[in-house]
């Protein structure tokens, strides 16, 4: 049986200097991993913006339910929106989210959250479907209605609320669901 002799030699002074740079890009690596982002809010921020809008569930708006939220994007806005689907992706319309809260009594509101391309686009949804009635909700910028229905744009997102069940509290549940959609504070 033959066996081969192996013989280790003792490192080079070359040897030692390519580990060099390693060792100094894994401590680099190593102290950037360490670092922590100075603002975690605005970090949290950028995270909701990208995952997109969001509509807010039902206990936190006085309903007592909402149906499942329905998810529309491009090629599928014409199964929710069949006759308006051309004008909001001229717009620019991105995705939308669709519920309908029910409250007390059988009031009922439908919920519309759009996401646009741009913060123009989604301005320009809210003129060409505002009513004639329609007036500024005090308090909540960039928010108007008319009682029955409200239109809201903050950003690149617009919200559409309708009240299915015309009442003396549809105003102010409407105006709450907006509120909360927006996470819009009470002032």
């Amino acid at each position: 049986m033959v066996r081969a002799a192996i013989s280790w030699e003792h490192p080079k002074p070359v040897h030692v200097l390519l580990l060099v740079p390693l060792v100094v890009l894994g401590a680099w690596i190593w102290q950037r991993g360490k670092a922590m982002s100075p603002d975690r809010g605005a970090v949290l921020a950028a995270l909701r913006a990208a995952r997109g809008p969001a509509l807010p569930e039902a206990a936190s708006v006085g309903a007592l339910t909402r149906t499942e939220t329905a998810r529309y994007d491009r090629d599928s806005l014409y199964e929710a929106i069949d006759g308006a689907a051309d004008g909001y992706l001229a717009r620019g319309f991105v995705s939308a989210l669709m519920a309908t809260y029910t409250y007390a009594g059988s009031a009922e509101i439908s919920a519309e959250l759009h996401r646009f391309g741009s913060e123009a686009g989604a301005g320009e949804q809210r003129a060409g479907e505002k009513p004639s009635a329609a007036r500024s909700v005090p308090g909540f910028e960039g928010a108007e209605s008319d009682g029955t229905v409200l239109l809201a744009v903050r950003g690149r997102d617009y919200l559409k609320l309708t009240s299915l069940t015309p009442g003396p509290e549809a105003e102010g549940r409407l105006v709450a669901l907006a509120r909360a959609a927006f996470q819009e504070k009470t002032r």
